[in-house]
């Protein structure tokens, strides 16, 4: 294993760590706040790349958010009060609660527009799909506690493109070496430092995969986007990566070994 990253605030820029501990939800800290809307539409990359320059950073009990020409904004890990409120993730309503009015007026002002800041309570978590895994739990993750990825796989995608792509691009939480391109879409069952995980969908990827995470820009090609719609299409969806879940709490550290229990079919979207 060779990289673990967090992302405090879903869509903005991850955090890497030397070491990743895992609680109910999966990795603690992992997109447990939210950009939304005035109306509690979450705000993704996907309309609003700026997000990437975004940058989380977990200190000292507090979660502070910096960007360009901003003054950094610090809020506490465990922000209490607030106010309940009703959000939607691609059309599927969660209970937040709101983390305060300076949060909310310094993303209005680095996004350029009305924004807010929420955040999940362990309580409100969702539940995952449970035609693909029931019984589990998860934050604001579009889906999943954990994404896994390989980098033999972004090589593979790296060759085909032409030019070598930052694997920040698929915005992993597990980042893998493998024997050969795509074998992690194959991973059923696998143990890292006695944590069991199950690979249990692979990942449809959209234009995210096309933003610059440093800059905020997109491809103007499209790409990779464009590339993986040659050769990971199935049906009318392009997969990269795999979507998993783990069974209780644990520690995994950059270095640790995976060790693949059961290889089988794992499927991407019906």
């Amino acid at each position: 294993m060779t990289r673990l990253r967090v992302y405090p605030v879903k869509g903005t820029r991850g955090i890497d760590l030397e070491a990743m501990e895992f609680d109910q939800l999966g990795p603690r800290f992992d997109r447990r706040w939210m950009i939304v809307t005035p109306d509690g539409e979450f705000v993704s990359q996907r309309g609003t790349p700026q997000l990437a320059t975004i940058r989380p950073r977990l200190a000292n009990g507090s979660l502070a958010l910096g960007a360009p020409g901003a003054e950094t904004l610090t809020v506490p890990v465990d922000p209490g009060g607030g106010s309940s409120v009703s959000v939607r993730i691609h059309g599927t309503a969660a209970d937040a609660r709101t983390v305060g009015a300076e949060a909310d007026a310094w993303l209005s002002s680095v996004l350029g527009g009305e924004f807010r800041l929420v955040f999940m309570r362990n309580q409100d978590a969702r539940a995952t799909d449970p035609e693909y895994a029931a019984g589990h739990r998860v934050g604001f993750a579009d889906g999943f506690p954990v994404l896994l990825v390989s980098e033999s796989s972004v090589d593979e995608l790296s060759r085909r493109v032409g030019r070598p792509l930052p694997v920040e691009r698929f915005r992993p939480n597990i980042v893998v070496t493998g024997d050969s391109p795509h074998d992690e879409d194959r991973w059923q069952r696998f143990v890292i430092a006695e944590l069991a995980f199950e690979g249990v969908k692979l990942c449809a990827r959209c234009k995210v995969t096309t933003v610059d995470q440093d800059s905020g820009v997109r491809d103007p090609a499209s790409e990779p986007l464009r590339t993986l719609a040659s050769y990971r299409r199935i049906e009318s969806h392009v997969y990269f990566g795999v979507n998993v879940v783990h069974s209780g709490r644990g520690r995994i550290a950059v270095g640790d070994t995976v060790d693949v229990l059961e290889r089988g079919y794992i499927p991407g979207r019906q």
